[in-house]
């Protein structure tokens, strides 16, 4: 019974995966922006081409790698690598289900999987062929081994995922660092708040005869993390290819848009949890106000010295991120201003929906979400899925909650994917050319 009531739901999520791959295969028939760069470089190594790249693809090859598989069929056509990521997404929904399902009944766990893997910036990237949804699987399946204490696997897969997009090293550090601190409650090295954790770990590291386990389990995400900074040495930074288009830089802003994103994707859910703060709130009105406003203050210096305008942001009228940029940041030049207070109440509503993931966990997220995004100049919402399935996993399950985000999730991908297919528009440079509404 517990099977079926997973493949139930999973049926469903495939029907509709498959319904809207022949759809985007139907109308659009030829590679569409970024796939154009992909679709060729893929091509290539299916014809065994492996000393050719584009020079254009700043990630390395591993979805070129998987979409070898392709060729067992035949032609490595637009259609077959496209699918490629259909089938990808499907992996993704039971590596989110096994996931859950540790803790979970089987209904509740199978409509939250259900209800990430509609995640917008998630489930039309299944259905185009870029790399997004092999990395999130590939970050998602290394924590599962994980869990289930199969550290060397996590950290063969883990470096697979580091081979389907550079920044997911830093995922990989967090499901190491996640492992020993889940050997550290297990043994009894910390327990309880942030606070008296943070003490029960100075104290542990006091004594390194103790640390020779939990460095064992750190080893294999240690290997990768070091592996790639050979890698990063010897290439001259992260990016392959087109390295003038991708600097890094200080975007502080972007952990601001990031939380704004989780708190609107999981809004049932942040809306509900952060009412249990509401008595903190009212009973500490000093402290409260004292601390809003430093946050406040913290994140007005970030707006005003640390926003980024990337080039490509105005560049490219086919992303929504242009039409939010240029409607609500660009109106003026106090608008971005104005959303400081909303940044606040997103941060602490997010907060407060992690109240039951471990403190250090809580902790070592909020890092290396930082370490993802500030680096980055360029607004793209798509860049926000991994910490968002990250932060959503350890964040309650309640079957009305999951309802509400399930059907916002329906509404929104109907809408944007409805846009992208019969919505195109035309450039007067590009005439002969359709362009595309998308992510």
């Amino acid at each position: 019974m517990v099977e079926l009531t997973a493949a139930a739901v999973f049926g469903v999520y495939a029907i509709a995966s498959a319904l809207v791959l022949q759809l985007v295969n139907t109308e659009v028939r030829t590679p569409y922006m970024d796939e154009q760069f992909h679709i060729r470089q893929a091509q290539w190594y299916c014809m065994g081409a492996f000393n050719k790249w584009d020079p254009k693809l700043t990630t390395p090859p591993g979805l070129y790698i998987v979409s070898l598989a392709v060729r067992t069929m035949g032609a490595c056509t637009l259609d077959r690598l496209r699918a490629v990521n259909c089938v990808l997404g499907c992996i993704l929904f039971w590596t989110v289900y096994a996931l859950i399902r540790q803790n979970t009944r089987p209904f509740r766990a199978a409509i939250k999987a259900l209800t990430l893997c509609m995640l917008p910036t998630s489930f039309f990237f299944a259905h185009v062929y870029y790399t997004d949804i092999a990395s999130l699987l590939c970050v998602l399946l290394a924590q599962l081994l994980s869990v289930h204490k199969r550290h060397v696997w996590a950290g063969v897969v883990g470096g697979a995922a580091v081979w389907m997009r550079q920044t997911n090293v830093v995922w990989v550090a967090l499901v190491g660092g996640a492992a020993v601190e889940r050997w550290m409650r297990e043994n009894g090295v910390v327990s309880g708040g942030l606070v008296q954790s943070v003490g029960q770990l100075v104290q542990w590291m006091k004594s390194p005869r103790r640390w020779r386990e939990a460095v064992w389990v750190a080893v294999p995400y240690a290997f990768v993390v070091m592996a790639f900074g050979v890698f990063v040495r010897v290439n001259g930074g992260i990016v392959l290819g087109d390295k003038s288009n991708h600097q890094a830089g200080v975007h502080v802003p972007q952990m601001f848009y990031f939380c704004a994103f989780t708190a609107a994707m999981a809004a049932p859910t942040v809306l509900t949890e952060a009412q249990r703060y509401t008595h903190a709130v009212t009973s500490r009105p000093v402290l409260s106000t004292a601390v809003g406003l430093a946050l406040t203050l913290v994140m007005a210096v970030g707006v005003n010295r640390f926003t980024v305008e990337h080039p490509f942001l105005l560049g490219d009228n086919r992303h929504y991120t242009f039409y939010i940029w240029k409607n609500l940041f660009r109106s003026c030049w106090w608008a971005r201003y104005l959303y400081i207070p909303g940044y606040v109440s997103c941060m602490l509503g997010v907060h407060a929906a992690l109240w039951r993931a471990p403190a250090l966990w809580h902790i070592m997220w909020l890092v290396c979400t930082a370490a993802v995004l500030v680096p980055s100049p360029l607004l793209e919402l798509r860049y926000f899925t991994v910490p968002f399935f990250l932060a959503r996993l350890h964040m309650p399950t309640s079957l009305p909650r999951l309802s509400i985000e399930l059907a916002m999730y329906i509404v929104v991908n109907a809408v944007t994917i409805y846009v992208f297919l019969y919505h195109p528009f035309v450039w007067s440079s590009e005439p002969n050319q359709l362009q595309r509404f998308m992510w």
